[in-house]
């Protein structure tokens, strides 16, 4: 089972109410470009990749395709559309995008990538794609460090499940788009609102879901912390450069 042809959603629909900013996160400075600017970059390395769609959401279309200009000049792969209301919502515009442009075999896939994860690195970028030649769905994935408690609504601890079986999610994520887009086309609209995750549908419809090994630096810069954590680790990837 191989390959065709891959394409990227870079997913910048979200609004920032946590990071408690009247700018969304996607577009704020991280060392010398948006934070969102950083993961599209390194996307774009993989020649792989035919397009790159960004989805942003449609109050900050202008400031986005602004960004895109002035980071990465003219680029015949990069695309820009406007998101949705959630994330998946988003991820289904971009891809109302690409097919509306790009004739889809059933051996092409989509990469899809949080815009506010700027360390992804070319080795994860690799690893999914080539994995994807064995799976119709892939997630990036790292062990948890912690001890993970269930509790329920009343506060009180329900279960302690074993760690060594427990991973947290990471992106870029890669699916196999005819069979992606079906399961999304199966699913009634009160399934789709619970289902948040775009590996839940998969596995909602019975999919076997594949993983590789992300990194820890991949995390999602979600709060004023995360940005300052950030800041930080750019510094460093920048020294071991």
């Amino acid at each position: 089972m191989g390959v065709s042809k891959v394409y990227c959603a870079v997913l910048a629909g979200g609004s920032g109410t946590r990071m408690k900013s009247p700018l969304p996160k996607q577009f704020m400075m991280l060392g010398n470009a948006p934070v969102f600017i950083h993961s599209i970059r390194t996307l774009l390395k993989d020649e792989r990749i035919e397009q790159l769609w960004i989805g942003s959401n449609g109050d900050w279309l202008d400031l986005a395709k602004e960004q895109l200009e002035k980071y990465l000049g003219e680029n015949e792969r990069v695309r820009l559309c406007e998101g949705g209301a959630d994330r998946e919502g988003t991820f289904l515009k971009v891809m109302e995008g690409i097919k509306s442009e790009n004739d889809i075999s059933d051996d092409d896939i989509v990469l899809i990538h949080d815009a506010v994860r700027p360390f992804v690195n070319t080795r994860i970028i690799d690893d999914v794609i080539n994995e994807m030649a064995n799976c119709d769905a892939c997630n990036t994935v790292v062990p948890v460090n912690d001890t993970i408690s269930r509790v329920g609504a009343d506060g009180i601890v329900i279960d302690i499940p074993n760690r060594a079986e427990l991973f947290a999610g990471q992106s870029p994520q890669g699916f196999k788009i005819n069979k992606l887009m079906n399961a999304f086309a199966s699913l009634d609209e009160n399934t789709r609102k619970i289902l948040t995750d775009t590996t839940k549908v998969c596995l909602s419809q019975g999919m076997e879901v594949h993983t590789v090994k992300g990194e820890f630096y991949n995390f999602k810069i979600t709060t004023p912390y995360d940005l300052e954590v950030a800041t930080h680790v750019l510094a460093w990837i920048e020294s071991i450069l």
